[in-house]
């Protein structure tokens, strides 16, 4: 299948999509035997893929010509906007997808898709959680304290699934290509199919993750709630200052009481903030241990500690091996 091919495929009027031009504004009839949750006083759909039971992921066009009320998914899902633009309500609030925009949704995300036109195409990507985690969370190599976060709310060990990111790629030819290459190997089934989608979910994912250290304040935006919001902003500073921050200056920047942070992150990240910390500082005594010839003490007062007793134990706790090992053994 060739680029052109995929296009004009994408582009076609589904026998579905003519149902809706043929009765403007009527619901699916998928949607009359559907399970429904009331959430919030409000009725949600709950689309559960049959199709995930035989393949690991399942990819479709979706249908335009329609909008679709509050649903949620029952599994991680993907958005991505091939063309147009589309507009969404989540949680209230209304979020616009324009092409080359990339939404991941967590599981409990009740959102609401408004009507798509005939240049609105939207790639709808639906995988198992363990497809997504073979992907994504084991590729990503070493992560930056966004990374982390963004990875650990979207995994089965947070507490909290009503999480989705959204990144603004905009013209990005990387990305886009490399959605595009996605696309024809799903839609061709060539052999080695499914190994060859996973690779290009990996490159994918790293490079959404570039883009946001590239820039972080225009071409990713996070949402979730205002508390989630506020813990990106609150890694993002923990990142930056991991020598000299402590929770009582962490408050005072962000206008919050400690107790409250140390609440805020431990649910939503899973960690205090003197896990964060002391990650971070390892991560950067790790880089300075491969990358410098400075003594082992020199790099631990470079990284805000002291206590080399403490500063050992940590190295060790998050490497497995003591620094001077992990020297030798990583510059042979």
């Amino acid at each position: 299948m060739t680029a052109a091919e995929l296009d004009r495929l994408l582009r076609e009027i589904t026998p579905r999509e003519q149902f809706y031009i043929d009765n403007p504004g009527a619901p699916s009839p998928r949607y009359r035997n559907m399970e429904r949750r009331n959430i919030h006083g409000r009725e949600v759909l709950c689309f559960q893929l049959s199709a995930l039971a035989m393949d690991e992921i399942h990819i479709r066009k979706d249908s335009r010509f329609t909008d679709v009320p509050y649903y949620m998914h029952s599994n991680i899902n993907i958005n991505y906007i091939y063309s147009g633009h589309c507009d969404y309500v989540i949680d209230g609030t209304p979020i616009t997808l324009r092409r080359g925009d990339v939404c991941i949704f967590d599981l409990d995300v009740v959102r609401r898709k408004l009507y798509l036109g005939p240049d609105d195409i939207v790639i709808n990507l639906n995988m198992t959680n363990e497809f997504f985690s073979n992907s994504f969370f084991r590729k990503a190599g070493e992560q930056s304290v966004f990374s982390d976060f963004a990875l650990r709310v979207l995994s089965a060990g947070s507490s909290v699934h009503d999480h989705y990111l959204i990144f603004r790629t905009g013209d990005n030819s990387s990305v886009n290509a490399l959605f595009q290459e996605l696309l024809i190997e799903y839609f061709s089934e060539a052999p080695f199919r499914k190994q060859m989608m996973q690779g290009y979910f990996q490159l994918i994912f790293l490079h959404l993750l570039r883009l946001h250290q590239q820039d972080a304040e225009n071409n990713l935006v996070q949402i979730a709630s205002v508390h989630s919001k506020n813990v990106l902003d609150i890694l993002y500073y923990i990142e930056l200052h991991h020598t000299d921050c402590t929770l009582a200056g962490l408050a005072e920047e962000f206008g919050y009481h400690p107790k409250y942070i140390t609440s805020l992150l431990k649910k939503i990240t899973g960690s205090s903030f003197k896990e964060l910390q002391t990650r971070e500082r390892m991560k950067a005594a790790a880089r300075q241990l491969l990358q410098t010839s400075d003594s082992i003490q020199e790099i631990a007062h470079k990284v805000g500690m002291t206590n080399m007793t403490a500063f050992y134990r940590a190295f060790q706790k998050h490497f497995g091996v003591l620094p001077n090992q992990y020297r030798h053994t990583s510059n042979p």
